[in-house]
This record gives structure tokens, sequence and C-alpha cells, in this order.
């Protein structure tokens, strides 16, 4: 085969029947480019390694004995790739109307800003916010520590942290895009030696966003590439994600905020957990996530480290 156009890469990790219909919708909706799909299963104790030889003998599938987490598995995927672009796609995505094709257009439209996306979905189509974001400061952390950015989500000023002003009808340059459709140039991975594999899991791309901006790069997103993103689905506890998730925006802070401000973001940070877990103790004691929440602030001293 001709060298591809577009390198597709998936981690997988115990996620068969997501990745199986994400294979699927691949495969269906893209016909517009050469490509080729890298899936690296993160040592899977289910099925998805014998699925995917069984049903996808065109993919070039990347079976680990270990898991070095989301921006491990990438860095082994991207070493066997040839595409000129690369596309990291999470295992639970749906692609629609030719989504790849049109994001791919799309980053030809606009060569210089080397980071492209599109929007999210949820199952029942409608918008899920959570795929772009700006770059942390205090007020967006305050703001979410008191709730405020979940109260008025559609704020410019109160949800700036994800554009809440925005209607996702627009093209429009973000700090942060989603690693979960997140497409970039093979040059520029090269530039910034691609994902840090420190960061196990989230936020890896968010540094990779940072790390391409200061360099002059602008992630940018448009609307017409739209997927279906589920999310979560190789987490099957909800403190385990959190921890993680803090530990990610905890090394982010330690990496691209000045040392003076990382205390007080920190403290943000902290004062968002608290305030999660007073709720949950006090007014919600027979709520399933009590126990998920004082997990998490128990292990707070664990996470306000990052990935260390």
């Amino acid at each position: 085969m001709s060298t591809p156009d577009l390198s597709i890469i998936l981690v997988s990790y115990n996620t068969a029947p997501y990745i199986q219909r994400a294979l699927e919708s691949v495969l269906r909706e893209t016909n517009l480019c050469k490509f080729e799909i890298i899936v690296v299963d993160n040592a899977s104790s289910d099925n998805s390694v014998a699925m995917i030889r069984q049903r996808f003998p065109q993919v070039h599938l990347i079976a680990s004995d270990q898991n070095p987490g989301f921006a491990g598995g990438v860095r082994r995927g991207v070493a066997e790739a040839s595409g000129k672009y690369l596309l990291l796609l999470n295992p639970d995505t749906l692609i629609q109307n030719s989504a790849i094709d049109r994001l791919l257009h799309f980053a030809e439209q606009h060569p210089s800003n080397g980071i492209w996306s599109g929007v999210t979905l949820n199952n029942d189509q409608s918008l899920n916010t959570q795929h772009a974001w700006s770059k942390p400061t205090f007020t967006s952390l305050l703001f979410s520590a008191l709730g405020l950015s979940k109260l008025f989500s559609h704020s410019c000023l109160f949800n700036h942290a994800n554009y809440g002003g925005w209607q996702r009808d627009s093209v429009k340059e973000v700090d942060i895009v989603s690693g979960c459709f997140f497409l970039t140039t093979r040059e520029l991975w090269d530039k910034l030696d691609g994902l840090d594999a420190s960061f196990f899991m989230y936020a890896e791309e968010a540094d990779y966003c940072l790390r391409a901006k200061a360099l002059g790069y602008q992630p940018i997103v448009t609307p017409d590439a739209r997927i279906v993103h589920h999310g979560g689905v190789s987490h099957n506890q909800f403190s385990g994600k959190m921890i993680k998730l803090l530990k990610g925006k905890v090394e982010l802070i330690n990496r691209h905020i000045s040392p003076w401000k990382r205390p007080s973001y920190k403290f943000m940070l902290y004062l968002y957990v608290l305030n999660k877990h007073l709720l949950h103790t006090l007014l919600k004691p027979g709520s399933a996530q009590r126990s998920e929440w004082q997990n998490v602030y128990a292990q707070r001293t664990d996470w306000l480290q990052g990935y260390r």
C-alpha cells in the first residue's frame, strides 16, 4: 500500500465492544483519504486482542504485555506510524457523517495551526462540551471550586474554562483540545517529542497543546467534524478516574504555571475536592458517590504532587 496521508491511532484497555464499534465507524465513514489504523492494546484482560485480530485484519495491532497509560500507548503507536498526519482517537467514539474526512480537509485549509479537532456529542446527540478548554487560571479554578462554572455553564465569565458562551456552531481557536479526537502533524509531533509519557492518563494532550502554543501553533476546532464520545469506559471506579484527573491537572500546573502562582492554583483544586467531599458527607450521606469522594479527599497528599 502507498504511504497513507493519515495514521489513526487508538489505545485500548478492556474496551472490546466499544472499540469494535469505533473501528467499524472509521472504516464506514472515512473514504476520501488514504489512512492506516494502528491499535495499541495496553494489556487488556478482555477479548479485545482476539476480536480485533479476527474482525479487523487490516488493522495494525500492537498487543502490549503492560499498561504504560494513554500517552505511553500513543507513543508506541506513533513509532510505527507512517502518515503525514496523526489522529488520536479514543476507542469509545463513533465517527459520524465523514467526520475524519471533514477534519483532515479542515486541517489542510488551516495548515499553520498544527492541532485540529472537532465537536463531541453524547449518545443522545446532545453537545458534550468537554472537547475543548482553556489554560487554567486562578479565577476559572475558583469558579469551578465554588460550583459557579456548573451553575452558570453557558456563561463566558463563570465557565470560561469550557468556553461556556460558545455554541459549538463556529470555528474557534482554543487553548486545548481533547485527546479523544486529536489531529496533529507528524512534523509537529517530532518537534515536541510527542505526548509526555509521564502523564499516565489525562492532561497529556493539554501539555502537548500548551507546548505547541509556546512555539506559535494554535489549536483550532471546526463544528463540521462531529463524533460521539462515550467517555470513561476504561474506568469502573469514579474515584480512580478522578484521582488521575487531578494528578494530571496538578502536573499541568507544575509545568505551565509560574512558580509563585502554583500554590494558589493547587489550593483551588483542593477546595473543589473538599467541597465535593463535604457536600456528599453532610447533604447526601446515602448517595453512592459519598465513599468515592471520601476516597479522593483521603488521597489528597498523593494527587497534589502530580505525576512524579
